[in-house]
């Protein structure tokens, strides 16, 4: 392959990636991927791959410049066009892979977790201040994974969203609910989940975003004290802007 030609498919190939990652910041589904403390790297990397691709194409112009006014030209030949099929590989992943936030089919290869793994003595004091209608499933896991006297929280009323998983270990008219936590990006997510006691819970379907209103009651799962929600109200929701919890 000619080095004009490589250099242009190199251009493409990184201006076609800007845009897709431009176009996930733009529709709010690049925290999808990633933690949203990165999005500032991401954008400056969005912004050098356009001053990259604009490099190569203006080096591709003044190359057939240069050739039109006489100028000899060299015909040397470009490295190996493996290297453009490494680039285009993850493109066209992400363009012909519909993106969606990870779910319960996730559970299969992650598993799922009801304490949370990821907590300070700093964030759990924090917790402690918070109204227990502001906490969302990771601060209740936290809580429970922190105090030792967790039947202090019994009564305690609680609004949380997540997806519906339903598993084995609970009884008929329970359910989990369910968040996927991202410390960094998708592929180090991982699941935690909080049971809910519902006598509608039949009604529901597995993935399907709910926003859990009720009090909480401490029980024993899984030789763990956990919290368990006594719904008084489960109401489907849309898939939030932001499915992934952030520790």
């Amino acid at each position: 392959m000619p080095k004009r030609m490589y250099r242009s498919f190199q251009g493409l190939l990184l201006l076609g990636l800007c845009i897709f990652f431009a176009s996930k910041a733009a529709s709010g589904q690049l925290t999808w991927y990633i933690n949203a403390r990165f999005i500032p790297l991401t954008l400056f990397g969005m912004a050098f791959l356009g001053i990259l691709a604009q490099t190569l194409f203006s080096e591709v112009k003044r190359s057939r410049q240069l050739e039109n006014e006489g100028h000899e030209h060299e015909h040397d030949h470009a490295p190996s066009s493996a290297a453009l099929w490494i680039m285009l590989v993850p493109l066209l992943i992400g363009v012909l892979i519909p993106a969606r936030p990870l779910d319960s089919a996730a559970f299969a290869s992650k598993g799922f977790n009801t304490s949370a793994p990821i907590v300070s003595a700093d964030s759990s004091a924090q917790l402690f201040e918070t109204a227990s209608e502001e906490r969302n499933v990771l601060d209740w896991l936290k809580l429970f994974n922190y105090e030792t006297n967790t039947a202090r929280f019994n009564g305690e009323t609680a609004s949380v969203i997540g997806f519906v998983y339903f598993d084995d270990s609970l009884e008929a008219n329970q359910f989990f609910v369910s968040r996927f936590v991202v410390s960094c990006c998708a592929a180090d997510g991982f699941a935690i989940a909080m049971p809910a006691e519902w006598d509608g819970s039949t009604t529901l379907t597995q993935d399907s975003w709910v926003l859990v209103k009720g009090t909480i009651q401490s029980i024993t799962l899984n030789d763990r004290a956990v919290p368990l929600i006594v719904a008084e109200s489960v109401q489907e929701v849309p898939v939030p802007n932001q499915p992934y919890l952030f520790p």
